[in-house]
């Protein structure tokens, strides 16, 4: 007697386009899951309209399509459209997404930070080198403009003059009144520059001792890190040159998702979708659950 098959098995095979003879041969006893999964792998697109229909668990979606290979991600990655895979990009953790920047050459990492806001490349800088370094590498017309800035209030550059340290607040005394300090009481001469116009007062303190300056300038900086926002990107940029790429590259997690997802998206699609195949499974396989089914049907993985 010939072996039959029930029939809501008979009606699965039907759906699934599989023979009734190829089902007793090549499935047995096995499982409606198991079938599903061989036939994902031989190409039947059937099955991915049977788990559209059927399965709305992440977990049994990542088993039959095999997601968690990175290799089968890419397929799916590299076979959608432009839109579609730019959309996955903010679904990547960002350390993934800093890896993806090793992509570029370092002159094109140093034009796109060029293009972020001031707050998140000074991030990176700080990222990358200790806060005395970076006052050290600060030039004189950066110091000289920084103190010309009207963003940087004057009451808070008076009082850190009068804590500066005292070999320091010396070399200030001699230099603005060019006579020895012992001679000039320092609260008197800085009650006088406090007292200046506010032009005249901008001129002079960008006029005084780069090293002074420097002083100064590490003090409120230390104090209040965002007036290191008021220094030129041109600047942040040149430091940044002297670095080598994964020096460069490391310290770039400071910056936002919403930045490092721009960047990724100005590699080509092939490199893009290596990047992208670098997301959490389980987050994926969400993604192809909420509305995104037809990418396994337009790039089924065999």
């Amino acid at each position: 007697m010939a072996i039959v098959l029930d029939t809501n098995m008979k009606l699965f095979a039907e759906r699934m386009n599989i023979t009734s003879s190829r089902m007793i041969q090549d499935y047995g006893l096995k499982t409606v899951d198991e079938i599903i999964e061989a036939e994902a792998e031989r190409g039947n697109t059937q099955a991915v309209k049977y788990a559209r229909e059927m399965y709305n668990s992440p977990e049994k979606l990542i088993k039959i399509f095999k997601l968690t290979d990175v290799e089968n991600k890419f397929v799916l990655l590299h076979n959608m459209d432009d839109t579609t895979r730019q959309m996955i990009l903010p679904l990547l953790e960002k350390d993934d997404l800093v890896m993806g920047l090793y992509f570029f050459t370092q002159e094109k990492l140093l034009s796109m930070l060029m293009e972020v806001d001031i707050e998140e490349l000074v991030n990176v800088v700080l990222g990358a080198f200790p806060l005395d370094q970076i006052i050290m590498m600060f030039t004189e017309d950066d110091l000289a403009n920084f103190f010309q800035h009207r963003d940087l209030d004057k009451n808070d550059v008076i009082e850190q003059m009068k804590c500066m340290p005292p070999e320091v607040m010396i070399k200030f005394v001699e230099g603005v009144t060019g006579r020895p300090s012992e001679e000039t009481n320092p609260l008197d001469l800085i009650k006088s520059i406090e007292n200046l116009p506010i032009d005249k007062y901008r001129d002079f303190m960008s006029a005084i001792d780069p090293d002074v300056q420097r002083q100064l300038t590490f003090q409120l900086t230390k104090q209040k890190p965002e007036y290191l926002q008021l220094f030129e990107s041109d600047t942040y940029i040149n430091m940044l040159s002297t670095l080598m790429k994964p020096d460069m590259v490391k310290p770039m997690i400071a910056l936002e998702k919403d930045s490092l997802v721009t960047m990724i998206t100005e590699l080509p699609e092939d490199l893009m979708s290596i990047v992208g195949a670098q997301i959490d499974t389980k987050v994926f396989a969400n993604y192809l659950l909420d509305g995104h089914l037809d990418l396994l049907e337009e790039a089924l993985m065999i």
